[in-house]
Parts: structure tokens; C-alpha cells; sequence
């Protein structure tokens, strides 16, 4: 019943977001801002289900230019640390859930870091701590550019 739930927050988002992809080179739009998300994890993180989603704008890899997927799912989250961006963002959004996964034995703890930056400038930092017991965990972060 689980497994349904993630995947059925997993296919919203994957719909939600692709409804709202656009794929121009914009000049810089008035009421927008570049944001950089950056995110670490450390602990047993290997041993917990994440999905992750960062909205709002065209997000790249940052340093590559590489499309960003519209959701990271475990099999995009192998590193500790990882970093997007996009320009022309109205309002930034990032859903991350986590929970523990049934297939493996705690104890085992995790955390999970978000570093926001709004046009170069650091904003916010926030940290989320994870364990076996935790249960299914949702985090929502909103940023607006004005």
C-alpha cells in the first residue's frame, strides 16, 4: 500500500510538471529570478525511498547544462550531493518525500540538505532528518521571485 501511495505522488508529479515544461530561451522575464537548489544527503540514505521534484522553471544540471529530470527518483539520487538551476523563475517549488524502505533492516538514519540560492545570493538552508521509525515524510518548500 506504500509502494502505491509513492507511486501515485510519483505519476501527479511526473503530469503536473510536464504540463508546465517550456522549452525556449527567453530573455530574462520582469517578476522572475535565478534560483540555484543545491541538496546533499548523508547517513544510510541508501536505504530509503526519495522522490524529490523541483519546479518552476527549465532546471539544469548545474555545471553541465544538462536537463534536469522532472522527478528524482532513487535511481537519480546514487550521489551525496547535487546541484540545479534555472533562470526566469516566478516561483521556485521543491516536494521531497522519504520514507524507509520495507526491504531494509535500521537501525538506519538519514538527512537530507537544501541550499537556496535567488540570484547568487544564498536565502535558505534546510535540513530534514530521517530514521527507520520516521514513517512516510513530506517536505514542501515555496519561494516566490517578488
Amino acid at each position: 500500500m506504500k509502494k502505491l501511495s509513492l507511486f501515485s505522488l510519483l505519476l501527479c508529479t511526473v503530469l503536473f510538471f510536464a504540463g508546465c515544461d517550456k522549452e525556449s530561451d527567453d530573455p530574462i522575464l520582469p517578476d522572475t529570478a535565478a534560483y540555484r537548489v543545491d541538496y546533499s544527503q548523508s547517513g544510510d540514505y541508501e536505504k530509503f525511498i526519495k522522490i524529490i521534484t523541483i519546479g518552476g522553471g527549465d532546471f539544469k544540471v548545474r555545471g553541465t547544462g544538462e536537463a534536469m529530470p522532472p522527478v528524482l527518483f532513487d535511481g537519480n539520487l546514487s550521489e551525496t550531493s547535487y546541484s540545479f538551476e534555472a533562470d526566469n523563475v516566478r516561483e521556485l517549488t521543491i516536494h521531497a518525500a522519504n520514507e524507509f524502505s520495507a526491504v531494509e533492516e535500521g537501525p538506519a538514519s538519514m538527512q537530507m540538505r537544501f541550499v537556496i540560492y535567488k540570484n547568487g545570493k544564498q536565502i535558505d538552508e534546510k535540513t530534514f532528518n530521517y530514521n527507520e521509525a520516521s514513517g512516510e515524510k513530506n517536505e514542501y518548500l515555496n519561494y516566490k521571485a517578488k
